[in-house]
């Protein structure tokens, strides 16, 4: 890979930005009109239970004979759709056929087109294609429940419940029909109790953020080795810490990873030690052991990194590298398999246990994460990715 095209990589815009814009859109009041009624296939009208009397006294609604995805794109839910269609394009993320074909029972907390409108005009920006795919996969998962929950299990009779989204991450709903999602903000379920063939959904007025300001988590101490398991999806990420990836990678002792990074500067002069240590972008880094470099050597029969071509080395890196803060309650799914785009532009997959597939079939553990660093977040990896088919 040539230095001008790693530069153009790792100057783009971050996740970050994007992330605290949408935290601010937290501030932002919009008004929305009532909900209508909305037909499904058949074009008959869809039973739907106002949230005005919290559906405690309502019956679980039998299953419809529409699918989710069915009902959504009948119904004019067309931002949601177009959501969908784009992480599956971008990522391969199977939704649209989830939510179609799938087996399993969901519920849906659907935004209206104005929520989405909403979000867009405050961020700028003129659809959702415009903001990165791995973002909005995210906030997908956070309006997913796993199961078939009806308003009577979604809306408590008094105290405010939480409810576990496929994302790991959960908000709380009162008494009222009233969602309080991590960013602050307060949405309303406009309609509930849509049943469709796999799930449920409930209408509301608002995107739901999976989002917290990293401010509001108070101060990392900057202790080094923060040993998340990476199963623990469901864990806040970490607030940034004082020192840099590049200064906890040294510190830490990861000898090897540091010298692939000094190597490719020394020969291509591409910037990557200065990028980890004085940067101000945010980057999620999935660092290698010493003994997974060691391994890597032993299979090739050769002494050390500066062994192998410099171009190499450097699309190896960059394949360990994504863009964004990424703590592994964003990388390490509920459930299905999700799929991670690395700086190379290259994608590998993480699944509920914390194991990375690569492109290569290779299947390497997150065997420590979440450590945080002032420009990002490091998790651990037991094998070097390979990003060859």
């Amino acid at each position: 890979m040539k230095k001008n095209k790693t530069m153009n990589v790792v100057n783009r815009m971050t996740l970050r930005v994007l992330l605290v814009s949408l935290v601010a859109f937290v501030a932002v009041s919009c008004e929305k009109d009532d909900l209508q009624m909305f037909g499904d296939n058949n074009g008959s009208e869809v039973s739907v239970n106002a949230m005005g009397n919290n559906g405690n006294n309502n019956q679980a609604p039998a299953p419809g004979d529409a699918s989710i995805a069915g009902i959504a794109i009948d119904a004019g839910f067309e931002q949601l759709v177009g959501a969908l269609v784009y992480v599956d394009t971008e990522l391969g993320a199977g939704l649209v056929d989830l939510f179609s074909n799938g087996t399993g029972q969901f519920t849906v907390f659907a935004p209206t087109d104005e929520a989405f409108e909403g979000l867009y005009e405050f961020l700028g920006i003129d659809e959702i294609n415009d903001l990165p795919a791995e973002l909005v996969l995210d906030v997908l998962f956070y309006h997913v429940v796993e199961g078939r929950r009806a308003a009577n299990s979604v809306v408590p009779p008094v105290r405010p419940r939480p409810i576990i989204t496929l994302l790991g991450q959960s908000f709380s709903v009162n008494s009222s029909g009233v969602i309080t999602d991590i960013a602050g903000q307060e949405v309303n379920i406009a309609a509930a109790d849509i049943s469709a063939s796999n799930g449920i959904i409930h209408v509301i007025d608002k995107v739901l953020l999976p989002l917290k300001n990293d401010e509001e988590n108070g101060e990392n101490n900057g202790d080094n080795m923060i040993a998340a398991q990476p199963g623990n999806a469901g864990q806040g990420a970490p607030a940034p810490a004082a020192e840099s990836i590049a200064g906890i990678a040294i510190g830490a002792g990861f000898t090897e990873l540091v010298g692939a990074l000094v190597y490719v500067d020394a020969e291509l002069d591409a910037g990557l030690v200065d990028l980890f240590s004085e940067g101000t972008d945010q980057y999620t880094v999935f660092a290698p052991t010493n003994e997974a470099f060691e391994a890597l050597y032993e299979a090739l029969e050769i002494n050390g990194i500066t062994d192998l071509p410099a171009e190499l080395v450097l699309d190896v890196l960059l394949y360990h590298v994504v863009q964004g803060r990424r703590a592994a309650n964003s990388v390490v799914p509920p459930v299905r398999p999700r799929s991670i785009n690395t700086l190379l532009d290259l994608n590998f997959t993480v699944d509920a246990n914390g194991v990375i597939k690569t492109i290569a079939g290779q299947e390497v553990n997150i065997v420590a994460a979440d450590i945080s660093a002032s420009n990002g977040i490091i998790h651990v990896v037991d094998a070097v990715l390979l990003p060859l088919d």
